[in-house]
């Protein structure tokens, strides 16, 4: 008489039992577009505690899929786990976007948003360097680019990662500068180090960017047997903000 019965998991996704030999030993197909089937017991079924891959459990958007990608049997798979529940946090976590704005409207590509086909993806890019953890960038290929995917992202050393975090400015000034009291200028530091007082902010965004673009290059260098030839020369080639390449040929 449970054939045929239908209950949702936790989720509100449909199941349906397809085969029952006892309570311990149930079939149940879960009624959405990819219909996948799965054993477990009565009482599961019945409290909706059964898992369906494709629900979309991770923020609403991520979902982890059928595949041979598993997310926590060693630490290379923690690991990934991790740096793609954090990239989905950075887009659809409204807290982490408040948190950092320059993260408010980015998106993730339909195809990232499965776990199996992210893994995929990131077994086939991954590299050591040293103890160095893996990032993901999605700022050194393509300039305001704002879409996590396969064809915009670079898997990088957290280091050469830190190098393009955008920190949020309270004076809504680009990243380093800071309006000076009483006088209508604007002063300008990277990493640290005190580059000057401009008259205008473009003026000091720009030599912001020529020291960043210096460091972005010294740091390429210093990494450059140790990561793949295309992040070497995305790193060579990347183009700061400000800087107008057409009268800028110091470096």
């Amino acid at each position: 008489m449970k054939i045929g019965e239908i209950r949702y998991n936790k989720l509100g996704t449909p199941m349906r039992i397809v085969d029952f030999t006892r309570h311990d030993d149930v079939t149940i197909e879960f009624l959405d577009l990819h219909n996948m089937k799965k054993k477990t017991t009565y009482s599961n079924f019945k409290n909706g505690g059964v898992k369906n891959p494709y629900d979309r459990s991770i923020r609403g958007v991520g979902y982890l899929g059928e595949g041979e990608y598993m997310t926590n049997q060693s630490l290379h798979e923690r690991r990934a786990f991790g740096i793609w529940c954090g990239m989905i946090d950075r887009c659809y976590n409204e807290e982490v976007r408040a948190k950092y704005p320059a993260y408010s409207d980015c998106i993730i590509c339909d195809e990232w948003q499965c776990y199996q086909d992210f893994r995929r993806w990131y077994d086939g890019e991954f590299y050591n360097v040293g103890t160095e953890r893996m990032h993901i960038d999605k700022d050194i290929l393509y300039k305001n680019n704002r879409i996590y995917s396969p064809n915009t992202c670079l898997l990088v050393p957290q280091r050469i990662n830190m190098l393009f975090l955008k920190k949020p400015n309270k004076y809504g000034l680009p990243t380093g500068i800071t309006p000076t009291k009483n006088t209508g200028r604007y002063t300008t530091e990277y990493n640290g180090k005190h580059l000057g007082t401009f008259d205008t902010v473009e003026e000091a965004a720009i030599a912001h960017d020529k020291a960043k673009k210096e460091a972005v290059i010294q740091v390429a260098n210093e990494y450059k047997d140790k990561i793949p030839d295309k992040v070497y020369q995305a790193l060579i080639n990347w183009i700061p903000d400000y800087i107008d390449y057409s009268e800028y040929d110091t470096l």
